[in-house]
């Protein structure tokens, strides 16, 4: 089941984020155990701006159905404006649409040093 995402993050600071993972037709949560994950941060030219993956460490699997989501601040140097994000996992052979939607980037101000 994808989970529409619509969110206002503000730039040069952290970003965290958590994702429950269900079945669609039970509701139940889904053991992500094994599963590479991958959430990617696009401007609207389509030039990807952040990626958080399993394997880089910027996304974790805390719980059964539960992902958590952390960028740094000194990743978030973005422009002001609207930005796409998408995201999906692999577990059992198998690659599913886990999110996707719209995120605004606000001025965090002031920046840090």
């Amino acid at each position: 089941m994808t989970t529409y995402i619509k969110d206002t993050v503000p730039s040069n600071r952290d970003w965290k984020m958590s994702i429950e993972v269900a079945d669609a037709d039970t509701n139940d949560l889904i053991d992500l155990t094994g599963a590479f994950v991958a959430i990617a941060l696009d401007d609207q030219d389509k030039n990807q701006k952040v990626i958080a993956t399993t394997d880089n460490g910027k996304l974790t699997i805390v719980s059964l159905g539960v992902i958590e989501m952390s960028i740094p601040y000194s990743e978030m140097d973005l422009n002001i404006g609207s930005y796409m994000i998408g995201g999906y996992y692999q577990l059992g052979g198998e690659t599913i649409d886990l999110i996707s939607g719209d995120v605004t980037i606000t001025r965090g101000f002031p920046r840090p040093s």
